[in-house]
Parts: structure tokens; C-alpha cells; sequence
């Protein structure tokens, strides 16, 4: 049985590591996003026959010394650590999830990037910034097995931040780090079952509707063109009656012009 070596990136005290302030005056730290999502890729990858250690699981800033040590110790298979990207202080459009990996690395760890990282886009949908290469990640350098460092979206641009602070994309982002994990070690890949007492029912299967562009958290400007198209109509009082997943798809097809012809 593989024994995957799960970090959550920074502390709930570690500075600078938030998003910009939200309109409603909060703010949040990026280890909310990188513990949550820790948690329920431990579940997953359990769920999915691998153990699993976590090697920061105090919510202080755990050393990276201390982190690699764990998991280096405990002989773990590979190490993956997830992170929020950041561009600047301010709100702007940098975007998108990319997968980081140390520049000296075999093609084993290479693949197993890849894999994770295809994963993700798929489950996500966000735009894909690749793989990179680091000579200096701690994390990745001196780890002793295949080790993976994850950004899922960037704190600093209002619709993702969005998203990372919704527990339906943290758990989106770690079903699929743990569906590469299982692609690169063929393995079949298992999903939570349903129950009608289960949160994943809640979340996938009871989700908010939005009725006006005003409600939606994001793709206001994608859901007006098309209403000003008239391709959206909304019933007989205008509600529009929108899941976050019908608003992701319509920014899918509009990112590939899919509705340029249409007057």
C-alpha cells in the first residue's frame, strides 16, 4: 500500500498569506484553503486504498525542515503540497492552477506532475498554467521521494478567491489531486459515495440557484452577454435559476468563442 505524505502549505499564522479584503470586510488565510483541502484529499486518497501522513497537522506554521523530516521518516511514496497562489496585494486577473516540481527531478516525479495536474484542471475547470520547475522550493528539493507542490487559484483574484473559500472547490481540488495519484499508479480511481445524508449531496445535488446576474459570486459578465444575446431568458418572472456549475460551463464556451456568431 502506497503512503502518500500530505501538506498543507503555511500556517494560520504565517503573514502576508491572504486574499485582499472581500466586499464584505473578511479576508481569508490561505491555510483555510490549504487545510480544508488537506483534510478531504486524506479522505479521498483513504478512500482510495493509500495511507496517508500529514506532515504539517498543527494549525501554527509547522518548519519546512520539520515537514520534510515527517515525511521523509515515515518513508512516504510522494509528497504532495497544496497552496493558493498570490499575484501582488491587490485584486487583479492573474489566474488559473499550476503544479510545481524541483528542476532536477526524474521523469517519474515529472509524470506524476502531469497527471496531477490534468486531474485538476479537469475537476476544476480553471485555466491550466502548467508545470514549472523550481531549483529552490525546500519542499520539493529535499524530499526523498516524488514530491509535487499544487497552486489551486490565486488569492488575489476576486472570482477564484471565491472559489477557494467554498468547500465544494476545496473538495473539487482534492478529488482530483487524488484521481492523478491514482491515474499515475493504476489504480482505479473511486468516488464518495452517495447518500442521501451525505454533504457531497448537498453540495452536487441541492446547489444555490442564482436568479439575477447580481446574485452570482462570479461570470456576471459572460451571463449578461448572454441575456443581452437572448439566449438566457429566465421563466415567466426573469429568474434566471443558474447553478455555479451552468455558470462555469457558459465561461467554458465563451472562452472558445462559442458564442461569437450569435447576434
Amino acid at each position: 500500500m502506497k503512503l502518500i505524505a500530505v501538506d498543507a502549505g503555511h500556517g494560520m499564522n504565517t503573514a502576508g498569506k491572504r486574499t485582499p479584503m472581500f466586499s464584505d470586510g473578511t479576508i481569508m488565510k490561505e491555510n483555510e484553503f490549504n487545510r480544508a483541502t488537506a483534510d478531504y484529499l486524506v479522505k479521498a486518497l483513504n478512500r482510495n486504498g493509500f495511507k496517508t501522513i500529514l506532515t504539517a497537522p498543527d494549525i501554527l506554521d509547522t518548519p519546512l525542515q520539520k515537514r520534510v523530516q515527517r515525511a521523509n521518516d515515515a518513508k512516504a511514496d510522494a509528497f504532495i503540497c497544496i497552496h493558493a497562489n498570490a499575484y501582488g496585494d491587490d485584486w487583479n486577473n492573474a489566474n488559473g492552477i499550476e503544479s510545481w516540481i524541483y528542476e532536477k527531478s526524474n521523469q517519474n516525479t515529472i509524470h506524476f506532475a502531469e497527471d496531477i495536474q490534468k486531474e485538476l484542471i479537469a475537476f476544476t475547470n480553471r485555466k491550466n498554467r502548467g508545470i514549472k520547475k523550481s531549483s529552490d522550493l525546500y519542499v520539493l528539493r529535499t524530499t526523498n521521494m516524488m514530491a509535487v507542490l499544487v497552486e489551486c487559484g490565486f488569492l488575489t483574484n476576486l472570482e477564484e478567491a471565491t472559489l477557494l473559500r467554498s468547500e465544494k472547490y476545496r473538495k473539487e481540488c482534492a478529488e482530483g489531486i487524488c484521481k492523478g495519484i491514482c491515474k499515475y499508479y493504476n489504480m482505479p480511481y473511486k468516488l464518495e459515495q452517495q447518500d442521501d445524508n451525505t454533504e457531497k449531496k448537498e453540495l452536487y445535488c441541492c446547489e444555490k440557484r442564482y436568479q439575477n446576474v447580481n446574485q452570482l459570486p462570479y461570470g456576471k459578465e459572460v451571463i449578461q452577454m448572454l441575456i443581452d444575446k437572448g439566449i438566457l431568458k429566465g421563466n415567466e418572472k426573469g429568474d434566471l435559476d443558474l447553478t455555479l456549475d451552468m455558470v462555469r460551463l457558459f465561461m467554458i464556451l465563451d472562452r472558445i468563442d462559442a458564442f461569437e456568431k450569435i447576434k
